[in-house]
């Protein structure tokens, strides 16, 4: 492959042929963000335009550094796909030369967003559940609904049922149906309410829908228990307001953006945050400290995962030979 002559495309399908497993991923992502603490990470913040109410378009440019990948992803997030047989997110990450930046890979980002999205909550779960969890809520039952999972069975072996609901009850049956397929040693229940999904659980994982006008802002405070860890992949869309303030720690994945949801509404009752992820990976802040804590974890989603997470099915492809090699 010669750099600045050949884009290596990989679509979705070439991507799953890589085949990383969600504990490279995690790994992935904890390097890197051990790398964002100790300031070797850049990325400035997300462009987005939103050319109708129920869709939008970002752009998610990064660098890792001294020598990782530099690029950007183009995402694309519409409401109404999945009722086209289309999928809600659709975009590319692409990767350029440092020297050159010359692109030399573009790809799927809908996959890699799913892996790294339930990569990170693996990570903040490897650090911050209780160890006693054995009971699993998911509130939302598509691809990242999937990948979470995946996480977090990876990072907290002894959950022995998962409760699920979703607003489309087709989608969860089908979700619990895989699931039963995938994971034969775990009970699978259907929830007929997201209450039910959340009560009695120990670790909570949340990634349905945006909704407007606080559709799904629905959690009260009474519904979360001693010792739940959350995990929404949604800010603190289905949390009401007055929730926030019933957790014990709050921790991030990017300050800046955290304080920049801030200003546009999010997280507006939260208390005052423990801080990043990375300062806890890196030693500079505390975690847990006993089994009855409540944790809550908010990821915004940064460029730099999909960088970190793209390069690794790069260099697989490439060694691997998958993939279709163009000419610029």
């Amino acid at each position: 492959m010669k750099f600045g002559r050949d884009l290596l495309y990989l679509s979705q399908e070439n991507l799953k042929q890589c085949a990383m497993s969600m504990k490279t991923c995690i790994d992935v992502m904890e390097e890197l963000h051990r790398k964002k603490g100790r300031g070797e990470t850049f990325q400035p913040p997300k462009q987005i335009i939103r050319p109708y109410p129920d869709m939008f378009l970002q752009a998610m440019a990064a660098q890792i550094d001294p020598d990782g990948p530099v690029g950007a992803k183009w995402l694309s997030c519409c409401a109404g796909n999945p009722e086209k047989g289309l999928p809600r997110f659709t975009g590319f990450v692409i990767l350029n030369d440092r020297e050159t930046g010359a692109p030399y890979c573009v790809m799927d980002a809908t996959w890699v967003t799913a892996m790294r999205t339930g990569a990170m909550s693996g990570l903040a779960l490897r650090y911050l559940a209780s160890p006693e969890s054995s009971v699993l809520g998911v509130l939302g039952c598509g691809l990242e609904g999937r990948t979470n999972l995946e996480a977090a069975l990876c990072e907290c072996p002894g959950i022995r049922l998962v409760k699920a609901w979703g607003p489309r009850r087709a989608t969860v049956e089908k979700y619990v149906e895989e699931c039963l397929e995938k994971y034969p040693g775990i009970a699978f229940e259907i929830s007929d309410t997201a209450e039910d999904a959340v009560r009695g659980s120990d670790v909570l994982l949340a990634s349905s829908p945006m909704a407007k006008k606080d559709e799904f802002r629905i959690i009260e405070p009474d519904w979360c228990q001693d010792g739940l860890t959350a995990v929404p992949v949604n800010r603190d869309m289905h949390f009401k307001h007055e929730t926030l303030k019933a957790f014990d720690h709050i921790y991030t994945d990017d300050l800046p953006s955290y304080q920049h949801r801030r200003t546009l509404g999010d997280f507006r009752d939260a208390p005052v945050i423990d801080g990043e992820l990375s300062a806890l990976l890196n030693g500079e802040i505390g975690g847990r400290k006993s089994p009855t804590e409540k944790i809550l974890f908010f990821a915004d989603g940064l460029g730099i995962n999909d960088l970190a997470c793209g390069e690794w099915y790069y260099q697989k492809a490439l060694r691997d030979g998958i993939g279709t090699m163009l000419e610029l």
